[in-house]
């Protein structure tokens, strides 16, 4: 099998052409005044109008607004523009390569996006995704927004959409789907950010149903956060009876998928005569340094982010919570920073991403 993925000048250049084509208000009449301009041609397609480009950058699917669209637009007839960057051959880890080289591809000609995440693999905004997620890396402004997506059969994909139908979906989807729409928002102070309004985080309060959410997250996120070029490590604290807030696990989630249950909470267990060892549960003992010098006393079983067995490490948290006596999800909070990302092109602490956590559901302690 080969690929046939654009090469790197290619993609550059159509991300820069895109970042300066004028759509109007997203009618068909401006999109094909501004097709006109470009001398694209305008064609009838299945899904929607396309616009053949000539040999350089092929066709542009335009899609037209759907009835679960309508109450996100306004004047807008069409809510993206999307361009397939070629076809990749072969299984996650190689679906994962070809969008983290994209994005490495279109950082080096736009600079960071202002916008990272992912969607909810099962409800994404452009209909479908592959399982092992829906990240995005996206170049906003107030009007239109350039966003490098993965397809549903994990090709990357370069679409330039309206800003607010695609913000506002995002938004309702989070704010009215009764906590379980998944996902992450990461938002950076740099760039045209005006105007945006980001939905706050529906807590768990059952551990079946978080669990549930967490083999989620665990299958995702890890394949995600490696695709877009990031990596993430923190800490949760845990409403322990009688002994506040400590820290209870550690996350480490990108190419590597690490667990670990921290020495505040292993102590508390083994001093208690009615909890089981963290060894009962399915801890091993940690020996190395590094996990030693963070104060990590025990691991679950460390995973590539394409072989998680997210089931596992789901129950692990699930069982050692309740161990523990943590009444629910809404028990465990981020540790200090852990909602952030540092943003490569960002100049200090102040232009970080903010992380929504949505999947996830915690937040850091207010």
């Amino acid at each position: 099998m080969t690929n046939t993925l654009w090469p790197a000048d290619r993609v550059a250049e159509l991300a820069v052409l895109l970042r300066g084509f004028r759509p109007g208000k997203w009618t068909e009449a401006d999109l094909s005044q501004g097709a006109v301009a470009q001398g694209w041609e305008w064609s009838a397609g299945e899904l929607g109008p396309i616009l053949h480009t000539g040999r350089t950058f092929g066709e542009g699917q335009l899609l037209p607004v759907e009835d679960h669209m309508d109450i996100h637009v306004t004047t807008e007839e069409y809510t993206g523009l999307h361009f397939p960057l070629g076809r990749v051959e072969g299984g996650v880890r190689k679906q994962v390569e070809a969008f983290r080289e994209t994005g490495r591809v279109l950082r080096e000609r736009l600079g960071e996006p202002n916008v990272i995440g992912s969607d909810d693999p099962d409800d994404p905004l452009h209909g479908s995704a592959p399982e092992w997620g829906a990240p995005f890396l996206r170049w906003r402004d107030r009007a239109n927004s350039l966003e490098l997506r993965v397809s549903g059969r994990g090709d990357p994909v370069l679409s330039l959409l309206p800003t607010s139908p695609a913000e506002g979906r995002y938004r309702y989807n989070r704010e009215h789907g009764a906590g379980l729409a998944g996902g992450f928002l990461g938002v950076s102070l740099t760039g045209d950010i005006a105007g945006m309004t980001i939905a706050g985080i529906t807590r768990g309060d059952d551990w079946k149903g978080y669990a549930r959410r967490l083999v989620a997250v665990l299958r995702t996120m890890p394949a995600e956060l490696t695709a877009l070029g990031f990596e993430r490590s923190f800490g949760l604290h845990g409403d322990i009876p009688g002994a506040g807030g400590p820290w209870v696990f550690q996350l480490a989630l990108g190419q590597d998928v690490e667990l670990g249950l921290d020495e505040a909470a292993a102590d508390i267990m083994k001093r208690s005569p009615e909890m089981p060892d963290p060894e009962e549960l399915g801890w091993t003992e940690a020996t190395e340094a590094r996990h030693l010098q963070e104060e990590i006393a025990y691991l679950a079983p460390s995973y590539r982010y394409d072989e998680v067995n997210a089931v596992r490490l789901a129950m692990l948290v699930l069982e050692t919570a309740e161990t523990l006596g943590i009444a629910s999800p809404e028990g465990l909070s981020l540790t200090d920073n852990g909602g952030r990302i540092p943003n490569p092109g960002g100049d200090g602490p102040h232009t970080d991403y903010r992380i929504s956590d949505y999947g996830l559901a915690v937040t850091e302690n207010p």
